[in-house]
């Protein structure tokens, strides 16, 4: 039995290393947070993947959602708590902007309200 078989090879360990790194740099940030989440919205993860009778909608949508599931998956093999604290960051990030959107309309009915005086 030879388990050097088993082993990735080195320059294997190298890029695993480099993209690794790459996916804690893009997580260590919140726009980086956003891209990642918006690349998993892409890949209809959190969509119905059957379309009915239109068996090729279905199809292409499985491909996507695979892709996401390789995306996800890469994030567990990277750290299995990065998924759920991307979900986490998420629904903060959007509480985030929601609250900032009504400010902004806030501002913008009280200068509407000034301009009208």
């Amino acid at each position: 039995m030879d388990h050097f078989k088993d082993q990735p090879s080195l320059p294997h360990n190298v890029e695993r290393d480099e993209i690794t790194a790459a996916f804690r740099e893009v997580f260590a940030t919140a726009s980086g947070k956003r891209v990642l989440f918006w690349m998993l919205e892409q890949c209809a993860i959190y969509q119905e993947a059957y379309a009915g009778e239109l068996v090729n909608a279905t199809h292409y949508t499985l491909g996507k959602q695979g892709a996401g599931r390789r995306l996800i998956a890469e994030l567990d093999r990277i750290d299995p708590t990065l998924y759920p604290r991307l979900l986490l960051a998420i629904a903060d990030l959007r509480a985030s902007d929601k609250a900032v959107a009504a400010s902004r309309a806030a501002s913008e009915e009280g200068e509407d309200h000034d301009s009208n005086a």
